[in-house]
């Protein structure tokens, strides 16, 4: 810090030929005790303070005696360019209360007292405690952003001794297991700064811990800067255990666009009228509604429980339109891994992020083109990459991860979910402009509770589809289609097809009987029918059966419970064999 702001400017002077009664005056009006005496040309000669008058005083010298007599011709000035702790050095050391300032030519400029000095150095002080104060957060964010990092971090000096390191290193470091004689964390790093110092570059080591962890160390010098010599080797530590199950989970995502590349074809030329049973007026709705949508290119919400046929409903849009002969892109928002999901959708460019192909990939939506994007469970599609997904509905373009120029692509959208995203949006878990989006047409699904009609139709489509699958020849009875059609059925039209294909393969016989039927279908039904219903069953099993035990066996009930209920509602044996014949 130099002198020049605390000095006092233009100071107060005193001439040689000046008297002692003048420079007593002088220093009166202006509150000094002291002054510098210059010359003509303005160069300092002396130095006269108060000290000087007192002695004159007690000489009985006359006041108009001149000041050139008395002063201290042995005065030290010093330049603006000092620094301030020199100047205090010096006035220390000559125990000197003043000191004037001259320029480059010797001539006054200013004056600098104890008292300036003093302020100049409480200036500093405060100034010094700001720099330290900052340097102290600067210190604090530094080791707040290291101890974040997800690598652990460690700093090693150049004898090998570890110097600091970060939570991320103390933490694998603790979970890393080593048999005795393997070595540990703390030993690799060790031994990969020797490395380092050796060979004054770079190492990188990789090694795999017990309990399959894989880890890498990398370790850089950093070199002093007065010379080139290592003062410090930091090594970053990195867990790649879980980058390794992501790539295997990206080689199976590749797989899989694979799968969807192949099925293009196929599915342009897929034909949806033999896998679509329609004999409700709800469902005629629906289809009429989906055949009208499928002329227009509006964006359309599949709404609907689980296993209703959301899937199908989108490929007879897509096939009765106009894009018929172009890709059909399903893409299910809840099956893919969310830290893939963006990749996955949009595609990536070369050397996006680690384990990418060398030769980028085009996403979901970019093989879309030209064709339909299905996006099945949308509700699941995380809030990030639903402004993502926002933007190429809405300016119909997309760009890939890791890449800058948007491509054009020209998509018909449908998307599909089970769950209420008008619930979603109150609770802000969906974007209510995305919602708005997707919801132009809204089409709802019935359950199939409520088009029990359709069920023996279903039945009878697939029992066809897996007797000729499996080379059957099996039929099933009417009252085991009439005990399906008694059921609330809440996995919906998919779980009709998996009790249908389970009852063909289970079954000993070509006839499926109630025998065949799980008891929790009889179960289910009797505690949602009423004891009318209850006494129907009953009666119906105890008509097939002619047993009480077997009756309990269907209902997963005693026997005695059985027997109690044929007295609740009087159902005799006798009845029920004259019944028969």
């Amino acid at each position: 810090m130099k002198i020049a702001p605390f000095m006092t400017l233009d100071p107060v002077s005193l001439e040689e030929g000046d008297s002692i009664e003048k420079a007593a005056g002088v220093f009166i009006q202006y509150g000094i005790d002291g002054a510098p005496v210059v010359n003509k040309a303005k160069h300092v000669t002396g130095i006269f303070t108060k000290t000087h008058i007192f002695r004159a005083l007690l000489n009985h010298l006359p006041s108009c005696t001149p000041v050139g007599r008395l002063m201290n011709r042995q005065v030290k000035t010093i330049s603006v360019d000092m620094r301030i702790d020199e100047a205090w050095s010096m006035a220390q050391r000559h125990h000197i209360g003043r000191l004037p300032v001259v320029d480059g030519d010797g001539r006054l400029v200013g004056i600098l007292t104890r008292t300036d000095l003093v302020r100049a150095f409480e200036k500093s002080s405060l100034s010094a405690a700001r720099e330290l104060h900052r340097a102290m957060e600067v210190y604090h964010e530094l080791n707040t952003i290291i101890d974040c990092s997800y690598d652990g971090i460690i700093v090693v000096d150049e004898r090998g001794e570890i110097i600091s390191s970060n939570r991320a290193y103390e933490k694998l470091a603790g979970q890393l297991q080593h048999p005795p004689g393997e070595e540990s964390l703390t030993g690799l790093v060790v031994q990969i700064s020797r490395q380092v110092c050796a060979a004054a570059s770079p190492v990188s080591l990789r090694r795999r811990f017990s309990g399959g962890r894989e880890v890498i160390l990398t370790g850089n010098p950093v070199t002093g800067l007065q010379n080139r010599d290592i003062t410090r080797v930091v090594v970053n530590c990195r867990d790649i255990t879980e980058l390794n199950e992501l790539h295997r989970q990206l080689e199976t995502s590749r797989q899989l666009t694979g799968v969807y590349q192949s099925e293009l074809e196929a599915l342009r030329k897929c034909d949806l009228g033999h896998t679509i049973v329609c004999h409700s007026q709800s469902m005629r709705k629906c289809l009429d509604l989906a055949v009208r949508l499928a002329r227009v290119d509006s964006t359309v919400l599949i709404s609907g429980e689980s296993g209703t046929g959301k899937e199908v409903v989108a490929r007879l849009i897509h096939q009765a339109g106009r894009r018929s002969k172009a890709p059909f892109i399903r893409i299910n928002c809840g099956a893919i891994p969310e830290n893939l999901l963006e990749s996955e959708l949009f595609g990536y460019l070369s050397g996006a992020f680690t384990g990418a192909r060398r030769e980028g990939k085009p996403g979901l939506l970019e093989l879309a083109h030209g064709g339909t994007a299905f996006l099945d469970e949308v509700g699941e599609l995380p809030l990030p990459l639903q402004v993502k997904l926002l933007t190429v509905i809405q300016e119909r373009e997309l760009t890939r991860v890791g890449g800058t120029r948007a491509v054009p692509v020209d998509i018909r959208f449908l998307a599909a979910t089970n769950r209420s995203l008008e619930q979603m949006v109150a609770a802000g878990l969906f974007r209510a402009d995305l919602y708005y989006r997707l919801n132009v047409v809204p089409l709802n699904i019935p359950p199939l509770r409520e088009r029990r009609e359709e069920i023996p139709f279903f039945v009878a489509h697939f029992v066809r589809k897996f007797n000729s699958k499996y080379t059957f020849c099996k039929k099933m009875d009417q009252k085991v289609i009439d005990r399906l059609m008694e059921y609330h059925w809440p996995g919906n039209v998919r779980e009709l097809e998996n009790m249908v294909e389970r009852l063909l393969v289970v079954s000993p016989g070509d006839s499926i009987g109630l025998a065949d039927l799980p008891p929790y279908y009889f179960r289910c039904s009797a505690a949602g029918d009423g004891p009318g219903r209850e006494e129907e069953m009953i009666r119906r099993l105890y008509f097939q059966f002619r047993s009480t035990r077997k009756v309990a066996g269907i209902l997963g009930v005693n026997q005695s419970t059985v027997v109690r209920k044929m007295k609740k509602y009087n159902i005799q044996v006798r009845d029920i064999i004259c019944d028969a014949k």
